[in-house]
């Protein structure tokens, strides 16, 4: 059930989801490519948001990658634990002062539902206000070693 991920909050992974759910129900023959996110040289996820802060807020939003990269780094190193994962990211962020956390979501990532263990291909995304500036940001593993 798809619908139990906030569209709202990460609506481009919803939507790509959600395209892939229906050309594999539908058994259409056209493969869905999702793309990694771009970014500023920095780190920082593009997005015409990134406009909105001013230099102090630009400057804080790059704890949303930092707090990512940890949390993939973990992943990828064989953390199991989505909790320990998203408490590590949570606990990054927070020692910024300008941002405040909507959501840190660790999910399966076809399903879009979430899990305790890791144990296949997973997303987790990130919703955070930095000043009055909503940023999103992600990363998604799709094998474990």
């Amino acid at each position: 059930d798809l619908h139990s991920f906030p569209t709202r909050r990460s609506s481009d992974l919803a939507m790509l989801a959600i395209v892939r759910k229906m050309v594999s129900d539908l058994n259409y023959n056209i493969e869905i490519i999702g793309c990694p996110i771009i970014r500023e040289k920095d780190g920082l996820a593009k997005s015409s948001r990134n406009t909105y802060l001013n230099q102090a807020e630009r400057s804080a939003a790059l704890i949303l990658h930092k707090a990512l990269t940890k949390g993939e780094e973990m992943v990828r190193s064989g953390e199991k634990s989505a909790k320990k994962v998203v408490a590590a990211i949570k606990e990054i962020i927070e020692s910024e002062p300008l941002a405040k956390i909507d959501y840190v979501e660790l999910v399966d990532s076809e399903k879009l539902k979430p899990v305790e263990t890791i144990e296949g291909p997973i997303l987790t995304a990130l919703a955070v206000y930095i000043g009055k500036t909503r940023l999103i940001d992600n990363f998604f593993v799709d094998s474990l070693a």
